[in-house]
C-alpha cells in the first residue's frame, strides 16, 4: 500500500513534526528510494537528494507567496536545506515545525532532484528559542547562509545571534521601501563580515555592460576623464532613488577611486551628488520615474560623459522598456566610435538576485570598495 504521507512530502506538502524529531522524520519521509549525493549508490532511486548549503530564511507574514516563488527558483539552481523561520501570534512558549521536499526534474527519465524545507514557527514568547532550534538542523561541513527578509532591528537579538554564526548573510529588503537605517544596520560588518544587499546583485548585468563600454583600445583612457554620470530608474515611488541606482554609483566610485564631496541633495524624482575624480569633479544625477504598479525598482539607463581637450565622449546604455531583456548600446567617442547596437542582458528579478548571492564568491573586492560609498549615499536619504 503506498505511503501517502511520503508522497505528499515529495510533492511539497508540509508534514507536521515534533521539532525534536525532525531529522528522524526526514529520514523516514525520504525513504529507501532516495539517493543522496555522497552516499551509497542505489539501483533504482526515485529521487536524488542534494544539499549544497544550509539556508536559514526569516519570513515575513505578508511575504509568503513571494518567498515561495523565490525559493522554487533558488532551490532549482542551488539545492539546499532551507530552514524557514516564521513569526506567529501564538502566545505559547513553543516552536511548531513542519517539513516538505522541494523537487524538480532535471531531464526526462532522470530521478527528481530534491532538497528539503523545514519550517519553524514561533510566537513572540518563543523567538529566543529559534537559534537553539536551528543549530542542530544545520548540515555539518556545509555553508550556513542567513537570508533575512525583514527589518533586522525588529528582531535584533535573533538577527545578531544567527548573523554572528553564518558564513554569509543575504539582506533582502524591499527596494524601494526599506528604511536606510535598517539597510545600514543589516550590512554592519561588525555583525557579519560577509553581508550582502540583494540590490547589489541586481546590478550584475549593468556592471558587465558598463565595463564592456571601455574594453576597446583607447576607451580606457576615457575613464579618467568622466565628469558626469546620469542614471535613470523606475520605481514605485520617486520620493527617493532606489538602492539599485545608489549601488551603481557606489560601484563606479569604488572602481575609479572617486571620493565624496559635500552632501548629496534630493527632491522628488531627482538625486544629486558630487565626487572628486582623478582629474576633477564628477557630477552624479539619478532621475527616478514613479511607476506605482512596479514591485521592484529597476534601472532603465545610464549615461556617462568624459570631457577632454578635443571634445566630449558619451557612453549610454538604455532598456527600451521595463522587463525587456534588451539593452541599447550607444557610444560617441573620438577614440572609438561605433554604430548603436542592441545586446541581450536579462534583468535580475528577486529570485535571480538571491541565487547570485548564493553562487558568487563571498570575497568580492568590488563590493568592499563600493560599500563605504553606498553607505554615504544611503545616509543622505534619512528623513
Amino acid at each position: 500500500m503506498p505511503d501517502t504521507t511520503n508522497d505528499g512530502f515529495l510533492s511539497g506538502q508540509g508534514i507536521a513534526v515534533d521539532p525534536r524529531e525532525i531529522e528522524t522524520e526526514l529520514t523516514r519521509l525520504w525513504g529507501p528510494a532516495a539517493e543522496r549525493v555522497g552516499g551509497p549508490e542505489l539501483e533504482n532511486p526515485h529521487v536524488t537528494r542534494i544539499v549544497l548549503a544550509n539556508v536559514v530564511v526569516l519570513s515575513r507574514k505578508a511575504d509568503g507567496e513571494r518567498l515561495q516563488q523565490v525559493l522554487d527558483t533558488v532551490t532549482e539552481r542551488y539545492p539546499c536545506r532551507t530552514i524557514v523561520l516564521c513569526r506567529t501570534d501564538d502566545p505559547a512558549r513553543k516552536i511548531a515545525a513542519e517539513v516538505s521536499a522541494l523537487c524538480h526534474l532535471p531531464a526526462p527519465g532522470l530521478p527528481q532532484v530534491c532538497s528539503e524545507r523545514i519550517i519553524l514557527r514561533a510566537g513572540p514568547n518563543a523567538v529566543d528559542l529559534l537559534p537553539g532550534a536551528v543549530r542542530p538542523l544545520l548540515e555539518a561541513d556545509l555553508p550556513f547562509v542567513l537570508w533575512w527578509t525583514d527589518d533586522p532591528r525588529d528582531d535584533e537579538a535573533l538577527f545578531r545571534g544567527l548573523a554572528d554564526e553564518c558564513s554569509r548573510l543575504i539582506l533582502d529588503l524591499p527596494d524601494p521601501g526599506a528604511d536606510p537605517e535598517a539597510v545600514r544596520f543589516g550590512l554592519d560588518l561588525m555583525i557579519s563580515r560577509y553581508s550582502r544587499d540583494t540590490a547589489w546583485f541586481g546590478l550584475l548585468p549593468w556592471r558587465e555592460l558598463v565595463a564592456q563600454l571601455f574594453d576597446p583600445p583607447g576607451n580606457d583612457e576615457a575613464l579618467a576623464r568622466i565628469d558626469s554620470v546620469r542614471i535613470e530608474a523606475i520605481s514605485r515611488t520617486d520620493k527617493s532613488p532606489p538602492r539599485i541606482a545608489l549601488w551603481l554609483v557606489a560601484w563606479l566610485a569604488g572602481q575609479l577611486g572617486w571620493t565624496p564631496r559635500g552632501y548629496p541633495g534630493r527632491s522628488a524624482g531627482r538625486f544629486k551628488a558630487i565626487f572628486k575624480g582623478s582629474r576633477g569633479l564628477v557630477a552624479v544625477e539619478i532621475e527616478t520615474e514613479a511607476v506605482p504598479t512596479l514591485d521592484v525598482a529597476q534601472l532603465s539607463a545610464i549615461t556617462l560623459t568624459a570631457r577632454g581637450d578635443v571634445g566630449v565622449d558619451t557612453f549610454r546604455l538604455s532598456r527600451p522598456a521595463p522587463q525587456s531583456n534588451e539593452v541599447r548600446v550607444e557610444v560617441d567617442c573620438i577614440a572609438y566610435c561605433s554604430l548603436p547596437r542592441v545586446v541581450e542582458a536579462r534583468d535580475f528579478d528577486p529570485a535571480l538576485r538571491v541565487a547570485a548571492a548564493l553562487e558568487r564568491s563571498r570575497n568580492d573586492l568590488s563590493y568592499q570598495q563600493a560599500l563605504p560609498h553606498a553607505l554615504w549615499l544611503l545616509d543622505s536619504l534619512k528623513d
